[in-house]
């Protein structure tokens, strides 16, 4: 796992390419502290260059790679590629990047894994591919050699690559199939410059921060994050999962493709499946995911909420090798949200290292800047501080790697929103009586559902109506609404009339979640809180395309049962996660006591709302007219939006420089 960056000049343009290198590179020096390494393009000739955290052991090696001047004494570039180290596969200096061929006719920096190397290596040695080191990386330079563009269908794991192709001039760039690892860019007539996160670019002087108000508003509106090309950082570009991108460095033109689409039984049954020996697949598919996600020159630990996701990870691991295993749980004094209870069982069963976090209001406010810096963009709720500190106690016990169980809900039907989709998929058909009956079961194991359904049903109401009496509405709902400066909302308000489509079935409701929008968002907020803290998350269940599409090959049908959500995975895992863990129905997730943190921290932060720079956003007189009131409710249940109150203004401040 690393850090990439890089910049192309087009039209003889006056950027410093070095110094806006060099920029980037150590804004994110914490994706990867164990060195920096650097290609310089000038013409036909290539240099590879080391930095200041450049290991002395890269630079005296003989390795094929090995930079041989400093970029300090670089003077000008037409293009460089930047790197930072953070060794999992091949910790040697063999594993070193930027990577080249035998040849030298391509050049690579990589972030990721791609978990079938072994594989491929002997797949493509054996077509007479010569490979000089035993890293993955390198397996995929063989693989576009190989297989061109058409490589990226190779492979399983997740991946943010940029290769210098000299031959064709060319630089092809490539993100993973659901988003697990980032990729930001910025082009102009002037230049093409991309990197691992925003901050980077911003950090390069190449673009000034400027808020995407289109952006912010489906944030406050709709809690989405990156939902378009252009996120809250106007000029910036993410390229979206699934989607390859190659830029003629001679002219500046840029072509992207969608590379890949994940197909879904759009079936609600079928008699040819086999719910037995689909749940023994499914258990072969999770043991096969895991093990791959195993492969690292470094220890391995497993995060652990006590949740099926997390459970069926750490219970496979032991099952697989039977090795101690370092195992990381966060836990809180509220006994209503802390899970330390169940992650406790499994670890007993699994004779991990058990170790647990229990964060307070007070750490929150002392790495509150941090947190918000580190996202990039503004979170929704506490859960992320959860998921930091998790990452930072890691970091603390000396574990570089672990898996953890994000993605296990979208792709095997975890949340209780999916019970409309089941539901909906019954009343079309099996008709009403069936759905009458699934209801009933539901109702008895989630009493609160029909207040869940009147939401769903207000939401898909809300969209029928024009623009202006939608937001009316939404003002009326969602109370936090009304701190936003109006002149903002009603410049925005259009945006209400793009009314989603509601998914047809329980499958498509699945497969919208997994591509690009629900997913993603928490495989961001997790690559940055784990990054951060110089640790690599690897995501079983969001990354492994044999499982995956396996999954969203099940009829809907299959998905929830008897009003039990996650079924198909509960059955596979029995015998392996103890069964009190998989009979669990009181789905908590990353909860916290976020409403009591604000409370005990409002003091503290109150300097945030008396800065101008939110006046094109907020309404700060109202907000501080209103303080006490709007947070001091410590036993409020977290609805995930009040702190956006707090982590939107805190963001446009950091990133603004005008704190």
């Amino acid at each position: 796992m690393c850090g990439i960056a890089g910049i192309v000049k087009f039209n003889n343009a006056s950027i410093d390419a070095v110094a806006a290198v060099r920029k980037m590179n150590n804004a994110i020096k914490h994706r990867g502290p164990d060195g920096e390494g650097y290609l310089v393009i000038n013409g036909n000739e290539e240099i590879p260059a080391f930095g200041e955290d450049t290991p002395r052991a890269i630079i005296e090696s003989g390795i094929l790679q090995k930079p041989s001047q400093a970029l300090n004494k670089i003077g000008q570039a037409d293009a460089i590629l930047a790197h930072r180290r953070l060794s999992i596969i091949d910790i040697q200096p063999t594993g070193y990047q930027p990577m080249c061929n035998v040849d030298k006719s391509l050049w690579i920096v990589h972030n990721g894994e791609i978990y079938n190397y072994v594989e491929l290596r002997e797949e493509l040695s054996k077509t007479g591919h010569k490979l000089h080191t035993v890293s993955d990386t390198e397996v995929i330079l063989a693989a576009y050699k190989q297989w061109g563009t058409d490589c990226v269908n190779h492979f399983n794991g997740m991946w943010s690559f940029v290769i210098y192709d000299k031959a064709k001039q060319q630089l092809f760039a490539s993100r993973d199939r659901f988003g697990v690892k980032p990729f930001y860019y910025i082009h102009n007539n002037s230049c093409f410059a991309f990197a691992s996160e925003q901050k980077a670019l911003l950090a390069s002087g190449l673009i000034d921060f400027k808020p995407n108000g289109s952006a912010i508003f489906d944030y406050w509106l709709f809690s989405s994050m990156e939902k378009e090309e252009e996120g809250m950082f106007s000029g910036i570009l993410e390229l979206f999962p699934a989607h390859n991108l190659i830029i003629d460095i001679k002219t500046g033109n840029i072509e992207k493709q969608k590379y890949y689409t994940l197909p879904y039984s759009k079936e609600y049954d079928n008699s040819s499946f086999n719910e037995k020996k689909g749940i023994e697949k499914i258990r072969s598919l999770v043991t096969d995911s895991v093990k791959l996600r195993l492969r690292a020159d470094v220890e391995v630990g497993s995060c652990l909420s006590g949740g099926i996701d997390s459970s069926a990870i750490v219970s496979t691991i032991y099952n697989t090798n039977h090795s101690a295993l370092n195992t990381f749980t966060v836990s809180f004094n509220e006994k209503n949200i802390d899970e330390s209870n169940w992650a406790k069982i499994v670890s007993d069963h699994v004779h991990s290292k058990a170790h647990s976090v229990k964060p307070n209001g007070a750490e929150l406010l002392k790495d509150l800047k941090n947190l918000i810096y580190c996202q990039d963009i503004p979170i929704w709720s506490t859960s992320t501080y959860a998921q930091y500190r998790v990452m930072q106690l890691i970091k603390e016990n000396n574990i570089k790697v672990v898996l953890d169980g994000q993605g296990g809900d979208e792709l095997f039907a975890g949340y209780e929103s999916y019970y409309f989709y089941y539901l909906q998929d019954i009343l079309r058909t099996k008709g009403l009586a069936d759905f009458l009956k699934a209801s009933k079961e539901i109702q008895k194991l989630v009493p609160s559902l029909k207040q869940y359904f009147k939401q769903l049903v207000l939401k898909e109401y809300l969209f029928r109506l024009p623009a202006a009496q939608q937001l009316k509405a939404r003002l009326s709902i969602h109370t936090e609404l009304k701190y936003l400066n109006k002149d903002f909302l009603n410049q925005h308000v259009s945006q209400l009339n793009n009314k989603p489509e509601v998914a047809g079935s329980l499958n498509e409701a699945l497969s919208n979640d997994f591509n690009n929008t629900l997913l993603k968002s928490y495989l961001k907020c997790e690559d940055r809180c784990s990054m951060w803290h110089s640790v690599e998350s690897r995501t079983p269940f969001s990354d492994d395309i044999n499982l995956i599409e396996y999954a969203f090959s099940i009829p809907s049908k299959y998905k929830i049962q008897q009003g039990k959500l996650k079924p198909l995975l509960r059955e596979a895992m029995k015998g392996i996660v103890p069964q009190q863990v998989l009979d669990r129905k009181d789905k908590k997730g990353y909860n916290t006591p976020g409403p009591k943190w604000i409370s005990e921290i409002k003091d503290d932060i109150r300097y945030i709302f008396e800065n101008p720079v939110l006046d094109d956003f907020m309404d700060r007189k109202k907000i501080l007219k209103d303080y006490d009131r709007l947070f001091n409710n410590p036993g409020k249940p977290d609805n995930n939006r009040i702190f956006k109150l707090i982590a939107f203004p805190l963001w446009l401040t950091i990133f603004s420089g005008k704190a």
